[in-house]
């Protein structure tokens, strides 16, 4: 089998291009993608829960750092019988279906095309700039 000899050139001719026409693309993608962004409405609700729940979680975690005193007067906010917040605030949990919600599906129909369009420019660039050039050799024919 003959010997190919690759150009050392290529480094500079095909691969770094192709490395910052990527990185650009990408700069591109993640600003087109903070511009079509819907704004994400939220529950006031909804936050005081959440905030409740981390504060529970990180009692949990390092209730162990705080006097016995304080972690159970903590721990009776969060779970007394009568008046703690989690037996007080019942609350539902709304599980929302992204099929049935229009604004979600356009949503993940943006984040799709911003993702998928800017490949399929790049492969097509890649495949008319570098058409013809000789970049890794294989040992099986392809």
């Amino acid at each position: 089998m003959a010997e190919l000899l690759l150009d050392s050139n290529i480094r500079v001719w095909v691969f770094l291009p192709i490395v910052v026409i990527t990185f650009l693309i990408g700069i591109i993608r993640h600003y087109v993608t903070i511009l079509l962004s819907s704004e994400k409405k939220s529950d006031l609700q909804q936050v005081s829960d959440s905030h409740a729940l981390i504060r529970s979680r990180v009692l949990r975690d390092h209730g162990r750092y705080i006097p016995k005193q304080s972690f159970a007067m903590r721990k009776s906010f969060f779970n007394h019988e009568e008046r703690g917040f989690f037996k007080v605030e019942k609350r539902e949990t709304q599980a929302k279906n992204p099929m049935t919600d229009p604004s979600m599906m356009t949503d993940m129909m943006k984040g799709n095309v911003t993702n998928v369009l800017p490949m399929i420019i790049i492969g097509g660039w890649i495949n008319w700039a570098f058409s013809g050039f000789l970049t890794t050799k294989v040992p099986f024919p392809l």
